[in-house]
């Protein structure tokens, strides 16, 4: 997970969790009764806890606190905006198949629909409820351009969309070095007389760590009691060494070979 993904998670468990403490708890003022406060009032002058207060203890109402327990729109469209900031952190559009065709032309059609409508808006060419409609829903204070763009950028989002394209060469590429490079270490353990190299590092497997040549590794599992007599003879230090025929006189004795045939 990214950066930018961890701030998101976090901000929007922050953001349920403010929700829920000031509606449920009344817990972001320290006010006798708890009060929940409505957070689009708050940059009001005389929201502060000291006014809160004094209205609360000479029986007055106060616009800018309410009863704990109750749920308004723009408590649960800040509860809806943090679950949304948290899950999307961890979910993954599909990227092969009829389903991740589907989702992105959902997305792109939907993304159009967004871009529209917040160039409509701005232009006063939507009938019916208009961005500055929307920002009475937040529980903060904006502006209506500030709504404006706000749905501009989701619907860029969503004709972009995530990447969907996932490149394989680059892993295929990886492995098949990867593989190059195990099969040199077990060629150069065999030219050096069983020596397992780099294959004997804690890097790798971790039953072989404990091991350094082959002998050890044969010797520990115990391995030669199941050889026969033919497996048995081609591991035997016999101490002969073989030559080859003396290519002078084609194996009937010379100088060259000390009259005997071969040459070691």
């Amino acid at each position: 997970m990214g950066l930018l993904k961890k701030m998101a998670s976090i901000f929007g468990i922050v953001l349920i969790a403010v929700s829920i403490a000031n509606v449920e708890f009344g817990a972001l003022m320290s006010l006798d009764p708890p009060q929940k406060l409505i957070l689009a009032r708050l940059a009001d002058p005389g929201c502060n806890s000291d006014e809160i207060q004094k209205d609360l203890d000479s029986g007055d109402m106060n616009d800018c606190a309410t009863s704990p327990g109750v749920w308004d729109a723009p408590d649960l469209l800040l509860l809806l905006e943090g679950c949304i900031m948290f899950l999307t952190s961890f979910m993954r559009w599909p990227r092969k198949g009829r389903w991740a065709k589907r989702v992105r032309r959902g997305a792109v059609v939907s993304g159009l629909i967004f871009c529209g409508v917040a160039l409509g808006d701005s232009f006063d060419l939507l009938p019916g409820t208009s961005s500055g409609d929307l920002a009475e829903l937040l529980p903060f204070p904006a502006p209506s351009v500030a709504v404006q763009i706000g749905i501009f950028a989701i619907g860029i989002f969503l004709i972009r969309g995530p990447k969907y394209r996932v490149d394989y060469s680059s892993k295929s590429r990886t492995d098949e070095q990867k593989r190059d490079r195990q099969i040199q270490d077990i060629d150069l353990a065999y030219k050096k007389g069983g020596n397992l190299g780099s294959l004997a590092k804690p890097s790798g497997s971790k039953g072989f760590t404990k091991y350094k040549t082959v002998g050890d590794l044969w010797g520990q599992q115990g391995l030669a009691l199941f050889e026969d007599e033919f497996e048995g003879g081609m591991r035997d230090d016999f101490g002969a060494s073989v030559g080859r025929t003396c290519h002078l006189c084609t194996g009937e004795g010379c100088s060259g070979c000390g009259n005997t045939g071969v040459i070691s």
